[in-house]
């Protein structure tokens, strides 16, 4: 990773994203010694996007998952009591998670 100050930033700019964009190395600007942007060439950015995006579905396919598997779990515990009761009780222990 190249790294630049703000200063170079200001007189180079060009240089500095023709140098990323030639060898797809990202460059991080620091001011007072702390990193604050990174420069990174378009289609690194895009497959960072297309990743985090792959990333959040796979996430939402779990939670999905989870919350199927917690109703199947609610629905087992309401046919062992064998009749049709107040689901308030059971459904207040779904929301405090201590159905099992």
């Amino acid at each position: 990773m190249h790294i630049v100050n703000i200063t170079d930033i200001r007189q180079n700019a060009s240089k500095i994203i023709t140098r990323v964009v030639e060898s797809g190395e990202p460059a991080v600007v620091l001011q007072r010694s702390k990193p604050v942007v990174y420069i990174v060439g378009a289609s690194a950015y895009e497959e960072m996007l297309r990743k985090l995006e792959a990333a959040e579905n796979l996430f939402r396919v779990a939670e999905t998952k989870n919350t199927l598997q917690e109703i199947t779990r609610l629905r087992e515990k309401m046919a062992r009591r064998g009749k049709q009761q107040d689901s308030v009780p059971l459904i207040r222990e779904l929301r405090e998670g201590r159905v099992r």
